[in-house]
């Protein structure tokens, strides 16, 4: 999807007046993010064929404008860290760096006293270098997938007091041409596959507390579900040579996490 549909996209769920409002404000947040890593490969009849399991930290901010009748913010998450990989044939472990780009956009689908509903849409991308460690039984390998993803919800808010609201979102994703770059770390040539779009999910959510005039507490635990299709068999090359072929299974990656940090009001 080119960015230009990206933007368009999202300004449809804007209200046509929603660049001449003035009753707008805005916020910017910055805080820690800890995720518990867990991506399994599987292989044509459903057998597990290797997993990752660990814990990641990292950092997330963003910034949001918010109406009454609409809002839009953009996101970013980064992850570090290492994981264990199991699989039947070697056990090792696994480098882990996450980046991901998000848009979102909503407007007020109805209020009530201190309930509100929206509906929710947005774009992102997706960065994930995963370099699984050689091993005296095998050499590693360094990967880089890459993706970019539409999403659709909603969204509900309950205000508590004038101190605490709690947000949820509920949303299904769908990845956008994704890709894998291989790069062995001996004995072939580096290799690109093209991966299967699939459809995933994300439920958050997210605590407010009113910590002084424009500084707000942001707690908000997190899970997500991303699966990748099976690429297509392709030529393995050895100094340019055909020694094989080579292929990338179906993949499923299920991720609970919790952001802690604040916004400011401006």
């Amino acid at each position: 999807m080119k960015p230009i549909l990206w933007i368009l996209a999202l300004a449809a769920c804007l209200p046509p007046s929603a660049a001449a409002d003035s009753g707008s404000a805005g916020s910017a947040w910055l805080g820690l993010t800890a995720l518990a890593f867990d991506y399994e490969e599987f292989g044509d009849q459903g057998d597990s064929l290797d997993r990752e399991q660990g814990p990641l930290p990292g950092l997330v901010a963003g910034a949001d404008l918010e109406h009454e009748r609409w809002f839009v913010g953009a996101s970013l998450l980064w992850l570090s860290g290492d994981a264990d990989y199991t699989s039947p044939a070697v056990d090792t472990r696994t480098d882990e760096d996450i980046l991901n780009l998000e848009l979102m956009a909503g407007t007020r689908l109805f209020a009530w006293e201190e309930q509100r509903l929206s509906l929710i849409a947005g774009v992102g991308y997706r960065k994930w270098r995963r370099n699984i460690r050689s091993t005296a039984q095998a050499y590693g390998l360094d990967e880089t997938y890459r993706w970019g993803y539409g999403l659709l919800g909603l969204r509900g808010e309950h205000a508590f007091n004038g101190l605490t609201r709690l947000v949820t979102d509920l949303s299904v994703t769908r990845t956008i041409n994704p890709d894998l770059e291989v790069r062995f770390l001996q004995g072939f040539d580096d290799v690109g596959l093209a991966l299967g779009e699939e459809t995933g999910f994300k439920v958050t959510l997210a605590l407010h507390r009113q910590l002084g005039r424009t500084t707000i507490l942001r707690v908000a635990p997190w899970y997500e579900y991303w699966e990748l299709g099976r690429s297509s068999d392709t030529t393995l090359l050895r100094n340019g040579i055909p020694a094989g072929v080579v292929f990338e299974p179906r993949s499923e990656t299920s991720n609970y996490g919790v952001n802690i940090g604040v916004s400011w009001r401006f």
